[in-house]
């Protein structure tokens, strides 16, 4: 996965295979990635409560302060989950949930595709928000020698600590930036799985289902049958602690996303509201909001996607075949249907549905607060 390999690059994410100086190594890479983040994170709550001198100011600091303290949680969920991540993984490759045809591996590797083409598209956007305000940043900020943003330092500002400072702001959001794309990309990533798994779960229930003589009354078929759907059921109660499994890993991190996401989009709405259309601060605050909005859809159409497949498996039994099995097998599809007609949902901190639907809440909630502030 795409949103693996970016932590690894950003220093928050080693492999089980690591060992003796490596693993060591990539344990204090991790840490100081951690601390680089942390440290940029407080020096900027310092000047926030410090430097407070107008509405207006206090709100331009808070867009990236927050947006700031969601990668801190972030960063915090990848280092404290990691082995529950990694197990989580695993259990994809495994049986069985690993492919077991040519066709279930086309499954597979069309819900990969749509896992890394979707991951790309994040990762542009992300960047490209990042790189328009350091750009706006360099040409407004850099001749007056004021900084990125406003943050507390305590040294003296001159030429050298400035340009060190301004540096050390410019890699923390790139790093944030990173972390920003992992994290949402391994949720969605790992919530598309999951529907890959629902779906190699209908063509195996079809298989099972296909080519069967109603006059069979040989045992050894019967069970053979009988085999094979209770496999089918042993992969559905896999699939189901699966994203029971993925929900108390990111639950608490989507709900910090949810509020955090809220105020920002809020705040960047009304900053916008101020900003000409001609000042090139506008198209940067223009692209950030894109990022802001983008990050929250990402999951959230990723959870839909998953809702409407985990209801569609009881459909997709009720289609096939199932009249010429024997009673047992019958009854045992039957376990498979009911279960399905409670939908797989993904929450955040089990008080928000993460679905379209409280996206577009997420939206609302957002506009109105901007005329509160308006």
């Amino acid at each position: 996965m795409l949103s693996i390999t970016i932590l690894q690059y950003s220093g928050l994410w080693r492999t089980e295979n690591d060992s003796g100086f490596r693993l060591y190594l990539n344990i204090l890479r991790s840490y100081l990635t951690a601390v680089y983040i942390y440290f940029d994170v407080f020096f900027e709550a310092v000047e926030l409560i410090r430097g407070y001198t107008s509405f207006q100011q206090f709100l331009n600091s808070a867009i990236i302060f927050l947006s700031m303290v969601g990668v801190c949680g972030k960063v915090f969920n990848v280092l404290l989950k990691r082995k529950e991540i990694l197990h989580l993984l695993d259990i994809f490759e495994t049986h069985p949930c690993c492919y077991q045809d040519a066709e279930e591996k086309k499954i597979q590797d069309k819900f990969d595709s749509k896992i890394k083409y979707r991951s790309l598209a994040f990762l542009i956007v992300t960047e490209s928000a990042v790189m328009a305000t350091v750009v706006v940043s360099i040409f407004r900020d850099t001749p007056n020698r004021e900084m990125y943003y406003d943050t507390y330092l305590p040294f003296d500002s001159s030429n050298i600590g400035y340009w060190s400072s301004y540096v050390f702001q410019i890699t923390a959001q790139v790093f944030g930036s990173f972390v920003n794309v992992a994290h949402d990309t391994l949720i969605s990533g790992m919530i598309l799985k999951i529907c890959a798994q629902l779906s190699i779960l209908e063509h195996r229930l079809d298989l099972v289902c296909k080519d069967v003589d109603p006059h069979d009354q040989f045992t050894k078929a019967k069970k053979e049958k009988l085999n094979k759907i209770t496999e089918c059921i042993k992969h559905h109660l896999q699939i189901l602690k699966l994203a029971d499994r993925t929900n108390k890993v990111f639950s608490i991190v989507m709900l910090y996303q949810f509020s955090i996401s809220t105020i920002v989009i809020c705040i960047t709405i009304y900053t916008l509201s101020q900003v000409k259309i001609s000042d090139p601060e506008f198209f940067a605050m223009a692209d950030y909001f894109m990022f802001m909005t983008v990050q929250i859809f990402g999951v959230c159409i990723a959870s839909t996607e998953c809702n409407i497949k985990s209801v569609s498996i009881a459909t997709a039994v009720y289609q096939s075949n199932w009249y010429n099995l024997d009673i047992d097998a019958q009854k045992s599809l039957l376990l498979i249907m009911t279960r399905s007609s409670k939908p797989l949902k993904f929450n955040a901190a089990y008080f928000i549905e993460v679905s379209l639907n409280s996206y577009n809440q997420l939206m609302k909630l957002s506009y109105s607060a901007y005329n509160v502030l308006k």
